[in-house]
């Protein structure tokens, strides 16, 4: 089976993890894959792309040079022509050009969802034509593919759909297939450290309420915690958080350990991950976590609760603030070891191979 992928490019955001992740996974079991990128040249992935076909449609169009789209047009119609199935892997411009350039070819047309959209619009304030277009296709489009229940439901309350429900019929062509990652290297075992040693992942930005962080570490050291939190990643307030950190003497609590391609030895120095979102569809850095076996404390943001199934409480604070997460942190401290192997073993849940076959199975049955 021959399958197209459209994203921006290939940096190292989420959705395009995701596509790499899934296609080479799926290139590996005789699919041919190819990837249109449509908003950039960069390919951050290397050697994780070797068995993908990458086509760079940067250069014949721009969305912000009108001449430019009928060629971009053309251009990804021709490779949709080729291909027996295709996937926008976001929505805005990978949405839309899909939708435009599929019209009539008689293709397989998917649409990923991987975000909970109607938080997100709520927080971003998406634009109204952008929001419009978008629901108009995603309400057309035969069959979404959501990371998780949570993202489905989002979607259905953003569409209008009465109390986030759909149909019978909708819901046969809304699968969920959440995101999975490569097996981590098992954190040592043994006890909590002094001080206790935080973990945030990711980019740091407004969504990321990175002011919990240090209402954290505060938090924790009034119950008589010392703490120290690695950021990994950057972001457009990252210097904010370095300089609020000097204002409020958290400097040596702090150490910024800027963007990394493997993450593994830092889950492994760690003795708990931070998730602090406000909104988040599937995340990957705690499927990271949980398959290192290092414990997770996160806001209920998004679908991050469904990773913990009947032990969110374990996990996930009642509410966002410094107070909430440093009560979870201490609540866990003595159940560690346990709480590491639960989630080694939820992890299972989440292999490349257990979801894999349900990519498989959603590409090789048609509806």
């Amino acid at each position: 089976m021959r399958l197209l992928f459209v994203v921006r490019d290939l940096g190292l955001g989420g959705v395009e993890r995701c596509v790499v992740l899934v296609g080479s996974w799926l290139a590996a079991r005789g699919f041919k894959v190819t990837v249109a990128m449509l908003g950039g040249s960069r390919n951050l992935w290397g050697a994780r792309t070797a068995t993908l076909e990458i086509v760079d449609l940067s250069g014949a169009w721009h969305p912000k040079k009108p001449w430019t789209w009928f060629a971009g047009w053309c251009a990804l119609r021709g490779l949709a022509q080729r291909h027996d199935a295709v996937i926008a892997a976001t929505f805005l411009m990978p949405l839309y050009l899909t939708w435009a350039a599929t019209r009539g070819l008689g293709r397989r047309v998917l649409g990923w969802v991987h975000g909970p959209l109607a938080e997100v619009d709520a927080r971003a304030h998406m634009n109204p034509l952008h929001r419009r277009a978008c629901q108009y296709i995603y309400r057309r489009l035969p069959e979404l593919v959501f990371v998780s229940a949570h993202a489905r439901d989002s979607l259905a309350r953003w569409l209008g759909h009465e109390s986030g429900v759909v149909g019978q019929g909708v819901a046969q062509r809304w699968q969920v297939i959440p995101n999975f990652v490569e097996p981590q290297p098992a954190r040592p075992a043994g006890p909590v450290r002094d001080p206790l040693r935080l973990l945030f992942v990711g980019r740091v930005a407004e969504e990321k309420q990175p002011a919990l962080w240090l209402d954290a570490l505060m938090a924790l050291d009034r119950l008589g915690h010392a703490a120290t939190l690695t950021v990994v990643g950057d972001g457009p307030l990252l210097p904010w958080l370095q300089e609020e950190a000097v204002r409020r003497g958290l400097q040596e609590h702090l150490i910024i350990a800027g963007r990394q391609d493997d993450i593994g030895a830092w889950l492994a120095d760690a003795d708990w991950l931070l998730l602090t979102s406000l909104f988040e569809g599937c995340p990957l850095v705690v499927l990271e976590a949980m398959r290192a076996g290092l414990p997770v404390v996160s806001t209920r943001a998004g679908g991050v609760y469904e990773l913990f199934a009947e032990r969110e409480a374990d996990f996930v604070t009642g509410h966002a603030s410094g107070e909430a997460i440093a009560a979870l942190i201490v609540a866990q401290a003595p159940h560690h070891a346990e709480h590491a192997a639960w989630l080694r073993w939820r992890a299972d849940a989440y292999s490349p191979d257990a979801l894999g076959a349900r990519w498989l199975h959603l590409l090789e049955n048609t509806r």
